[in-house]
């Protein structure tokens, strides 16, 4: 669940979202299919800066917290997050750049950004069919972090999927607390800001010049990756799981024996990876773990391959991407 955004391109169908001056005319003029809502969280990172705390909750119990500069300026977007909790880190995001300082280890890695806006696994070209797995329902507004917020729950119809609750700033849309959430009603994970400036006077320049600085620091090379036709691809759904679509696989170059494809619904997705080994597997070994909204899978799916699933969804769900998994070719 990303929560910080950046300043995006707007996707194409972001163009009905539409802001509201007021608060009576925003009531009434706030979208009511999901990808409607999905497109004005989006669209709210295009147009403010801020400086913000959040924190991220798991239902373990397990919390951490960051702190976020985030700049936007005509076609130039940029972000600071430092880590509040756990190692010191810092990651600078910059249109399509990504690059995280590990301060303990004095190492730097910088890779290509794919996105960082709210619901970052968000499909634009999966859009239409959004209603058809979730339905929007307005829970009326709350406030969130000292601001006035319109709360929506994306309601799954079906037990495939998670559902998300959103909170977003009455005026742009800005996400300021979000919640995964399970068919029970029970709260997976959440993010929320715990203090908010919007419009704050961030200097983009002054992020630039402190994520150029990598002196001291080593810099470390990144794996390249390959991306593979689905002809290429050594395994295969037999059936589709319901609502979700290849979006693509790839191998890292320098590991043949590995292989990752992505499936999405528009909003969650599902992550296979494949790796296989010389040593023959145990036929009947299986590991799931969870950690807040992130579920996990590792199985053999014969003596030489091991499948890892990984995504923001119920555990049966990545069960039945395992079963339904085979192999079309050697």
């Amino acid at each position: 669940m990303a929560l910080a955004a950046l300043c995006v391109e707007a996707p194409a169908w972001a163009a009905g979202a539409v802001d509201a001056a007021s608060s009576s005319s925003a009531q009434a003029q706030l979208p009511t299919d999901v990808a409607g809502w999905i497109a004005r969280v989006q669209r709210a990172a295009l147009e403010r800066s801020y400086v913000g705390t959040f924190v991220v909750t798991t239902d373990a119990g397990a919390t951490t917290g960051s702190r976020i500069w985030h700049a936007c300026k005509g076609d130039q977007h940029m972000e600071r997050i430092e880590a509040l909790d756990g190692p010191a880190r810092t990651i600078f995001r910059r249109n399509g750049e990504m690059r995280t300082f590990f301060h303990a280890s004095r190492t730097v890695v910088t890779e290509p950004l794919r996105s960082a806006a709210p619901f970052s696994g968000a499909v634009p070209a999966l859009a239409d069919q959004l209603d058809t797995l979730y339905r929007a329902e307005r829970l009326g507004r709350q406030r969130v972090a000292g601001h006035d917020a319109d709360v929506v729950w994306l309601r799954p119809r079906d037990a495939l999927r998670f559902g998300y609750r959103i909170w977003s700033e009455q005026g742009s849309g800005l996400v300021l607390r979000l919640q995964t959430v399970q068919a029970d009603g029970h709260v997976r994970e959440q993010a929320s800001f715990l203090q908010l400036e919007l419009d704050a006077p961030v200097s983009l320049p002054a992020l630039s010049q402190a994520m150029d600085d990598i002196q001291g620091y080593r810099a470390l090379a990144q794996v390249p990756q390959r991306d593979l036709s689905q002809e290429e691809s050594a395994w295969a759904l037999r059936e589709a799981v319901p609502g979700f679509s290849l979006q693509g696989c790839r191998v890292p170059q320098t590991r043949g024996n590995a292989m990752q494809c992505t499936y999405a619904d528009g909003l969650a997705s599902v992550s296979l990876f494949f790796e296989t080994r010389g040593d023959a597997q145990p036929v009947n070994a299986l590991a799931r773990w969870s950690a807040g909204a992130t579920q996990a899978l590792a199985r053999p799916l014969d003596a030489h391959t091991w499948l890892t699933a990984v995504g923001e969804v119920p555990p049966a769900t990545l069960a039945l991407f395992a079963e339904r998994l085979v192999r079309v070719r050697k």
